[in-house]
């Protein structure tokens, strides 16, 4: 868990409109420690440049395994309607105490608490990931779940009043003559392959400290974003801060104006700095309008999370609204963007955990649904004062949502970014910490806006809801309901209709679906039916919930005179003759998958081989790798079944990995790094090792047990 402490409000990066004229002296790690924990960095598969040097002699091969990003980008669907065209676009830059957090490893660690991992991603476009870095890359768990959530991982190019030689950022060749000069920028290039090879979307691009005099022209910085753009290709983002001018100044604009205006055209998005009005996104409004090459929608307004604290001897930040911007206020502003027409940054969104330890996913809830909060301590003082509920306007009510899954298959085993464990592996795995994190695995959450539905009319009580719960090995999703005791006759009239929609989809009905349900029914009283619900364009589908454990069906897609057309929505339907206040668990829910006929061929086609496990060393001493090998025929079937496919494993999502009966973890890579504490136990002369291959909708697909003696192992 990361703690918080007061002067960590006060110190907040990209945000403090003075730090540029007062470059703070690097009284940090050497370069020689920087280095060491550089390497260390990696065998967590953080990936990340603090220099030029490092960043200009950069090639493929310096990237390991662990580093890359295994999950290919899950297209959402675009918003559609009324409603949602009056919603803002939402992306969130993540700035959370310096970032390349332990929890955040592509492995997992134990933990003692919880930690930030948003569990409200289909109400995000784009994440950005902060750090204080020249070049900081998103690490692969946070990639892998954004990419399965349809959201697009950015990092961030930041020049700092203290970088070094930045001007080599803008460094060139030209060809042409005077009249047509062309530039091509090489550190433009190197960028987008970066991003490329490890498997995120773009870049932040943050320039917080003036160019030189001797080679500043606004035109060439244009040039380079316009290269870096092209370079990262259509489908990659590139987001212009707006920090420096055209003038060569750091003057925050707070608005799209004339000053940053190119800068923004150039890269295709804006974000503005937070301390912004409404007159600013009013005229931003316009000047997008009015100097094309920008839409309204691609200027994203900064909102400022920790502008709701209390800074004593400090400047006080503003954001919307003036009053108590920021923190619980963030809906307020998301609000206003929406109404204006023009969409909304939220910075440090992580606030929640960051500045109340212990209660960050209460207070999460609190700021994205509106939920109450309970009486928390922060070290501003009396929460509910300088923390105030927002009253009915919450990011959610207000944000752009997208629907869940793709055009061709939904998938989700409600998996959290972080999960509990049994006593064995907390002892020989997690240092006897009670959970460990597992953000890589993190799978599509509910978070429908109405958690508690029902049918049967104004005065009826909502019936129907749900939530999560952590179990070892698992999350499941636990439907809770009132209802009574051996129906009376005089109680048939006050028959009912509750419904509770899990997840908005958009998906095609051209072929053939089937659902696929693993659940676990409670009520067995008569006169209770409880079904799957499936709602279409024009018509809707019923799957009824036996006794048994688990549905697997094809999904009817029209009544024959007419197609349903597009699968909008998946939910539950409770059909009761009577009701009651005694809350009751009616159903739990493990996973829900809805896609094409199972493809045998693909299951058939797909295979583990060559594994072996090899001696490494790091700055730290020996550690041990398993790596392995898969054996797919082409690309072609995945396509085909309308399944992602990996460019590094296929149409493995992930491997499971066993070591003598015990659950050791979960790999994206071909390569897992054994824990020491099982390593260093290791007292035999053979280690029984299995490998199930885990695709993209859930499925197993492969698995492989082999038997490794000491012998075999190679350095």
């Amino acid at each position: 868990m990361i703690i918080s402490t007061g002067w960590k409000d006060i110190l907040r990066p990209i945000r403090d409109g003075y730090r540029h004229l007062f470059p703070s002296p690097d009284t940090g790690p050497t370069p020689e420690e920087r280095e060491k924990q550089r390497e260390l960095d990696r065998l967590k598969g953080f990936a990340y440049f603090d220099t030029f040097d490092q960043l200009e002699t950069w090639s493929e091969i310096d990237a390991d395994p662990l580093q890359r990003s295994n999950t290919p980008l899950l297209v959402k669907s675009r918003p559609t309607g009324p409603e949602t065209e009056q919603k803002a676009a939402t992306i969130l830059c993540h700035d959370y105490s310096g970032n390349y957090h332990e929890y955040e490893a592509v492995q997992g660690e134990g933990v003692e608490g919880e930690s930030y991992t948003c569990e409200y991603l289909q109400y995000v476009e784009k994440f950005v990931y902060f750090s204080h870095k020249l070049v900081c890359l998103p690490p692969p768990s946070w990639t892998n779940t954004l990419h399965r959530n349809g959201v697009q991982a950015l990092g961030t190019i930041l020049i700092e009043p203290q970088t070094k030689d930045s001007d080599r950022l803008l460094g060139k060749t030209q060809s042409g003559d005077n009249l047509e000069l062309e530039f091509t920028f090489p550190i433009a290039k190197k960028l987008a392959d970066i991003a490329q090879h490890y498997g995120f979307d773009g870049y932040l691009v943050n320039i917080e400290k003036p160019f030189s005099k001797q080679i500043w022209d606004p035109q060439v910085l244009r040039s380079f974003l316009c290269q870096l753009k092209e370079n990262l290709g259509p489908n990659c983002s590139l987001i212009w801060y707006d920090a420096l001018t055209i003038e060569n100044k750091v003057v925050y604009q707070n608005a799209l104006t004339t000053k940053n205006a190119i800068f923004g055209q150039a890269c295709g998005e804006v974000l503005t700095n937070y301390s912004w009005r409404e007159s600013d996104a009013l005229s931003s409004k316009e000047v997008a309008l009015t100097h094309g090459g920008l839409s309204a929608d691609r200027v994203f307004f900064g909102i400022d999370t920790w502008a709701q604290n209390s800074a004593p001897l400090t400047r006080r930040r503003i954001t919307y609204p003036e009053a108590k911007g920021g923190g619980t206020y963030c809906g307020i502003a998301v609000e206003k963007l929406s109404e204006i027409g023009l969409s909304a940054g939220i910075f440090a969104p992580a606030w929640t955990f960051e500045h109340f330890p212990g209660k960050g996913r209460v207070m999460e809830q609190a700021v994205w649904e509106g939920t109450p909060f309970p009486e928390v301590s922060c070290s501003c003082g009396h929460a509910h004062t300088q923390h105030p509920p927002n009253e009915g306007r919450y990011i959610t009510k207000y944000a752009k949502d997208f629907p869940a899954g793709s055009d061709c298959f939904f998938y989700t085993n409600f998996s959290r970014g972080f999960g509990r464990h049994a006593h064995l592996e907390a002892d020989r795995l997690f240092d006897g910490r009670p959970i460990h994190s597992q953000l890589a695995s993190q799978s599509i959450l509910p978070h429908y806006l109405e958690r508690n539905m029902n049918g049967g009319g104004a005065a009826s009580p909502h019936v129907l809801s749900y939530h999560l719960e952590d179990m070892v090995g698992l999350t499941q999703l636990v439907v809770n309901l009132q209802t009574a005791a051996p129906q009376k006759e005089s109680q048939v009239e006050s028959y009912g209709e509750f419904w509770l929609t899990l997840f908005s989809l958009d998906m095609s009905t051209d072929q053939a679906l089937y659902l696929n349900v693993v659940y676990k029914v409670f009520l067995q009283a008569p006169g209770i039916l409880m079904s799957f619900f499936l709602k279409f364009e024009n018509g809707m589908s019923f799957v009824p919930c036996t006794q048994g454990n688990t549905i697997e069906c094809p999904i009817q897609l029209g009544d024959g005179t007419k197609k349903y057309g597009r699968l909008q929505e998946i939910g539950l339907r409770l059909q009761a003759t009577y009701i009651s206040d005694k809350p009751l668990r009616a159903m739990e829910v493990q996973s829900i998958r809805i896609g094409p006929q199972h493809d045998t061929k693909l299951a058939g086609g797909s295979g583990i081989h060559d594994i072996k496990v090899v001696k490494n060393r790091s700055p730290n001493g020996i550690y041990w790798r398993l790596r392995w090998a898969y054996l797919h025929n082409t690309e072609t079937d995945s396509l085909l079944s309308g399944m992602p496919y990996s460019a590094i494993s296929g149409p493995f999502s992930h491997f499971l990995v066993r070591v003598d009966g015990l659950n050791v973890g979960v790999a994206h890579a071909l390569e897992f790094i054994l824990p020491n504490s099982l390593m260093k136990n290791w007292t035999g002369d053979e280690m029984s090792i299995e490998l199930v291959g885990v695709g993209f909708d859930g499925r197993e697909l492969a698995s492989k047990s082999t038997t490794i003696s000491r012998e075999f192992v190679t350095e």
